[in-house]
């Protein structure tokens, strides 16, 4: 009896699901780079994740280029804690500090999604 209890115990241990500790978002863009000798693409791609909780940058397809500039559709993956404001982060994390970025600028904001499991 003792050990039906544990062993039920033990069950119901195993079936259960995990809470997730952080929740995964993708923000899209058209962004737009100015295209010199002094800036490297690659160099603003590094800038870009180097923005608090940002994880991937992506860019997904290629909108205009001239020369001075290119405007490409950019996704950008973020993590944040489990049920942190996602829009407070957007607002006074993420635009700002692609603003702050030197050759970018954000062109349209496509908004952003939750990814993952639900």
């Amino acid at each position: 009896m003792i050990m039906e209890k544990e062993f039920e115990n033990w069950r119901k241990y195993l079936t259960e699901k995990e809470k997730p500790v952080q929740d995964e978002y993708e923000a899209h863009f058209y962004l737009a780079l100015t295209q010199s000798k002094e800036i490297d693409r690659t160099e603003l791609m590094g800038f870009m994740r180097a923005i608090q909780n940002v994880t991937t940058v992506y860019r997904e397809k290629e909108v205009s280029t001239s020369t001075q500039t290119f405007v490409g559709e950019y996704k950008i993956r973020f993590v944040l804690t489990h049920g942190a404001d996602v829009k407070y982060y957007y607002d006074t994390t993420l635009k700002p500090g692609l603003r702050k970025i030197k050759g970018l600028s954000i062109q349209r904001d496509l908004g952003y999604e939750k990814t993952g499991e639900e």
